[in-house]
């Protein structure tokens, strides 16, 4: 048989620690809505104003990065100017990342060898995590040593690339580029080193008959 529970009295009530916490909640919140209103409302005016201006940052990068390939597609003079601006307005976009990659091949092709190399070392430095990208600037600053008689260099750039990306599908391309400059610097061991690292662990490459050849050079 069912117990009839007893029905409090308002003084029980009164004493009640839920209802003590419910009167107090409510009298709070019925004080200080007015703060709590202004304060998320501040939040999401905040939030909306915040995702507003990326938006505005991105439409702007866009615009100076079709800009700049416009001018490149039509040869125009002021070409290298534009993608400098997409690089000094927008540090940190992709967009800027592929104007210093464009920028750094633009003058090694105008054989303006240390602006090409401020160009590749400037996207190194700031957007080392991409492994194609990043192969374009290791490659491109590499070809810059060699163009300069800097062989030895050359090769340590390239290796650079190869210890940092381990995993990407242009090692068996750098180390053929590492080990050339280092035949030609002299340094037969990094040579062969970089040699025998594609015909022992990329056999099936393209790179792997000019490898065997200089290794026969080196032997």
């Amino acid at each position: 048989m069912l117990r009839k529970h007893k029905r409090l009295t308002k003084k029980e009530l009164k004493k009640d620690p839920l209802v003590i916490f419910t009167a107090q909640a409510v009298d709070y919140l019925r004080k200080e809505w007015l703060k709590i209103g202004s304060t998320v409302l501040a939040v999401v005016l905040v939030i909306s104003i915040s995702l507003i201006v990326v938006k505005g940052r991105r439409k702007s990068a866009m615009n100076a990065y079709d800009a700049a390939m416009t001018a490149i597609a039509n040869d125009a003079p002021e070409a290298l100017d534009l993608l400098k601006r997409v690089v000094e307005d927008h540090e940190g976009s992709k967009r800027a990342g592929d104007a210093l990659i464009k920028l750094g091949n633009s003058y090694f092709q105008l054989n303006d060898l240390d602006s090409a190399e401020k160009y590749y070392s400037q996207y190194i430095n700031r957007f080392s995590n991409d492994p194609v990208y990043t192969f374009n600037a290791y490659n491109g600053l590499g070809g810059v040593y060699e163009e300069k008689g800097e062989y030895g260099k050359a090769g340590e750039t390239y290796e650079k690339y190869i210890k940092k990306h381990k995993n990407s599908i242009f090692i068996s391309n750098m180390c053929l580029n590492a080990g050339k400059a280092y035949y030609l610097s002299g340094d037969k061991d990094s040579a062969r080193r970089n040699f025998l690292i594609i015909t022992n662990d990329y056999k099936d490459s393209r790179e792997k008959q000019e490898a065997s050849y200089f290794l026969g050079l080196l032997n």
